[in-house]
């Protein structure tokens, strides 16, 4: 049987050739498809009950760190990410 892992691979495979077509078309259009896919995404969670509240905001927490990463590439050592930890 297919791990959480393995599906979410095989979605973002699916989705990749629509998500080059709907990109590319400037910052701010980039910017609304990356607002628009979170927003559908939760909606996604919440409608279909796929995952419950803390599952979707340690997720997205996850992604903070991940986008942080992609990013501010090599900032992790730098002083005012050492500062203040929750």
């Amino acid at each position: 049987m297919a791990t959480i892992d393995d599906l979410q691979k095989a979605h973002e495979q699916a989705l990749a050739p629509t998500l080059v077509g709907l990109g590319g078309k400037g910052a701010d259009s980039d910017w609304a498809l990356v607002r628009a896919l979170v927003h559908q995404a939760v909606h996604i969670a919440a409608e279909r009950k796929a995952g419950e509240f803390c599952a979707v905001a340690t997720l997205l927490s996850e992604m903070i760190g991940h986008a942080h990463d992609l990013l501010h590439p090599g900032a992790g050592d730098a002083p005012a990410h050492r500062g203040f930890a929750h």
